[in-house]
């Protein structure tokens, strides 16, 4: 089996980040070493203030454990980070490991403005970062602090995705996760030809956290078992919009978990 690195956040409640990476990275058949990059009681989203465990002092010692236990993973998706500290340090780990794909969800923030606790310095460690990626997975918001475009909910995306682009490695790809069209919603990227691709799904209603989690680890759970970007789109965004139609198809009383993962991953499950 495939060995693949996660890191990010682990929410003790909410079903989002590594809770939803982990299920579905284990139904593609990796082996996952999971890394939490810190420890909450909950997700941020609508329970109130979390308790939270800073786990900056506890990594550097797990990377020089795993480096004395040469440890090796193929591959690696990361999330959210949290500091600049963390960004250096990953970014030299991950650099000593030779890997095949590393895909990074640049978790910075959303509707136009930075999540709380981040600044400009953070901005700076993530564009370092993302200099060894592969693929990169921002979504509108992030793609504008990444590039220091003006914020828009609707882009142009040919200049958008050029200037990502141009913050990547030759070979590498940006995609920018939450492009709408018309009454669907998917991803979007240049093609070898530097024209503008998409896929997508219809757009259904309500919103629902862990949704670009998810999405991350299909996408990069596809790549690391050799599909192309178009097709580990495609499939990561079917198997998302399944995932959203089962949340709705439940009737949940409590909006704050992330979204129902059972039959996405009988899907994931059929195909291998």
């Amino acid at each position: 089996m495939s060995a693949i690195l996660v890191a990010e956040d682990l929410s003790a409640v909410g079903g989002i980040s590594l809770s939803a990476a982990l299920p579905v990275l284990t139904a593609m058949q990796y082996d996952v070493a999971a890394l939490p990059t810190s420890l909450l009681s909950t997700h941020t989203s609508g329970y109130g203030r979390p308790a939270v465990v800073d786990l900056s002092d506890w990594l550097p010692a797990v990377f020089k454990h795993w480096m004395d236990a040469q440890l090796h993973f193929d591959s690696a998706l990361i999330g959210y980070v949290g500091s600049v500290a963390l960004c250096r340090l990953l970014k030299d780990y991950l650099e000593e490991q030779r890997l095949a794909l590393l895909v990074v969800d640049p978790v910075l923030g959303d509707l136009g403005k930075l999540y709380s606790g981040f600044d400009l310095a953070y901005v700076g460690a993530m564009r370092e970062l993302i200099k060894t990626a592969d693929v990169i997975l921002p979504n509108v918001t992030e793609a504008s602090l990444l590039t220091d475009l003006p914020y828009q909910r609707h882009p142009d995306l040919k200049p958008t995705l050029s200037a990502l682009q141009a913050l990547l490695k030759p070979g590498a790809h940006a995609v920018i996760t939450d492009v709408e069209r018309d009454d669907h919603i998917g991803c979007a990227w240049l093609d070898e030809f530097g024209d503008v691709q998409f896929v997508g799904q219809p757009r259904l209603p309500g919103h629902y956290n862990g949704t670009g989690d998810t999405l991350a680890a299909a996408i990069a759970g596809l790549m690391g078992r050799g599909f192309s970007l178009t097709r580990s789109l495609e499939l990561a965004n079917q198997w998302l919009n399944v995932a959203v139609g089962e949340t709705l198809d439940q009737r949940r009383t409590d909006p704050r978990q992330g979204v129902a993962l059972g039959r996405m991953l009988r899907a994931i499950l059929s195909l291998n």
